[in-house]
């Protein structure tokens, strides 16, 4: 029995051994099915990502070629650069949505912007990336298959491999230009160039320093800068460009100080028949063509005196409504190409005044019924001075005038009078009271063009009558010509 046990132990001693071993086993196997099933949801993941911006790229292309088969190159070539930047992002350098991405640019830069290096070079990449990639037989025509051609011959003798100034900063050099004008400059740089700013210099005939100006990106994705006009004014100007690292160091550059590229500034040529014109007296131009405007409007302002029905003083100081309304028709002359002179009528609308029986009328007051009848009108006419400031040419010309004249304004307000107004002559009297006969005063107003002959009007002016003394804002808008 003792020997027995001991052997009975051993083998339960295994058998749990076993059992624990075989438990281990499975919690490993577990462990490593679990990191396994991570790595493969998260390389799905990855793939998944990839994937969504592989189609968008696609779509990109596209709505570019789209746009360029609309002729709209300009909005093509956004797209394209879109889709290079989001490959950038995404770390697709290499992908084929890429390489097909610099075919359509290519294509876009030679068919649409006659920009044949630029479209070399796009090709190029294409190839780099994808050396089996083709044109599509839609979109080539031969002159696009030529220089497509030509880039799969130019990689084959390996002039591909160096990125050189001509292809890193794509440039037409400027020879000549008028002088005394500005001078514009554009530049491509490569999209692996990978340059922090596009600098233009530039340095006067007379001048011995470069003066730097910083290029901006334009809508097509090329650089533009301007020389400014104030460095055309000798025979010369000369210029380079540089591309710079974030820290001022030159990667390449177009020209260099030592041996820029140089312009040849020529004066303007004058135009056929320029000799004829010279020796003939000025045409006059727009600025003395015939101004008519139709305006209407309304008025307020403040009053003194009387009623000029009822003969009782104005009951109150408040500013009074010039009711209900005016036209004021305008004709004028531009004597010079800022000056306005015109005549200007002013014709009013009155109502709001009560009917007045006088106390003790006298024979034949206010008609057989004795009943006065309030204006319903008034008449002004006035000359207008207007100087415009801005340009003639401007879409939006503001202008200050100065009115004088003679005529009626009329007001209509309350009044004190000896006896009640209205036809049952039991209401408080409104009457009109006259501003003038003299009447001048200040104004402001703009003209909106539409076209060269039509615009929209509006104006304040401001008229003072006197002796009848009233001070009167109207506010007018309309529409002008000028035939």
């Amino acid at each position: 029995m003792s020997t027995a046990r001991p052997a009975e132990s051993v083998a339960r001693g295994a058998e749990l051994f076993r059992g624990f071993a075989s438990r281990r086993h499975a919690v490993g196997l577990l462990a490593v099915l679990a990191v396994a099933g991570s790595g493969a949801t998260a390389h799905a993941d990855d793939r998944e990502s990839t994937g969504a911006i592989v189609g968008k790229i696609t779509v990109l292309n596209r709505q570019a070629i789209d746009a360029y088969q609309h002729l709209d190159f300009d909005a093509a070539i956004r797209i394209l650069n879109e889709a290079l930047e989001l490959s950038d992002r995404a770390s697709l350098r290499q992908h084929s949505i890429r390489a097909r991405t610099y075919l359509t640019l290519g294509i876009v830069n030679l068919g649409g912007l006659k920009q044949r290096e630029a479209a070399l070079r796009d090709f190029r990449k294409a190839l780099e990336i994808e050396p089996e990639i083709r044109i599509s037989p839609g979109l080539a025509n031969p002159e696009i298959q030529g220089a497509f051609d030509e880039a799969i011959a130019s990689l084959a003798s390996g002039g591909g491999d160096e990125l050189a100034p001509e292809r890193a900063l794509v440039h037409a050099p400027v020879s000549s230009s008028p002088a005394g004008q500005p001078v514009p400059i554009v530049v491509t740089a490569d999209k692996d160039l990978d340059a922090s700013a596009i600098v233009l210099r530039y340095r006067a005939a007379a001048g011995g320093v470069f003066s730097d100006l910083l290029m901006e990106r334009g809508p097509t994705g090329a650089y533009e800068a301007a020389i400014p006009a104030a460095a055309t004014n000798g025979p010369q100007v000369a210029y380079l460009i540089e591309a710079r690292k974030a820290d001022g160091s030159v990667l390449t550059s177009r020209g260099s100080a030592a041996s820029p590229l140089v312009v040849t500034l020529v004066a303007p040529s004058p135009s056929p028949g320029a000799a004829v014109q010279e020796s003939a007296p000025p045409p006059r131009g727009p600025a003395r063509r015939l101004y008519v405007a139709i305006l209407g409007g309304t008025g307020a302002g403040v009053v003194s005196g009387t009623g000029e029905e009822t003969r009782g003083s104005v009951s109150t100081s408040s500013i009074d409504w010039a009711r209900a309304g005016h036209l004021a028709p305008q004709i004028g002359w531009f004597v010079r190409p800022r000056l306005l002179i015109g005549l200007q009528a002013r014709l009013q609308l009155v109502s709001g005044a009560k009917e007045y029986h006088p106390p003790n009328p006298q024979p034949g007051e206010c008609g057989s019924d004795a009943t006065c009848s309030p204006f319903t009108g008034a008449f002004a006419g006035l000359a207008k001075l207007s100087w415009f400031l801005t340009q003639p040419g401007s879409a939006f010309q503001p202008y200050v005038s100065f009115s004088a004249g003679g005529g009626t304004i009329r007001h209509v307000s309350q009044v004190v009078a000896p006896a009640k107004c209205g036809p049952n002559a039991d209401e408080t009297c409104v009457d009109t009271v006259a501003g003038g006969p003299l009447l001048f005063g200040p104004g402001f107003g703009f003209q909106l063009r539409l076209t060269n002959a039509i615009g929209i009007v509006g104006e304040l002016v401001g008229l003072v009558g006197m002796p009848d003394f009233t001070a009167n804002i109207d506010l007018d808008v309309g529409v002008a010509f000028r035939l």
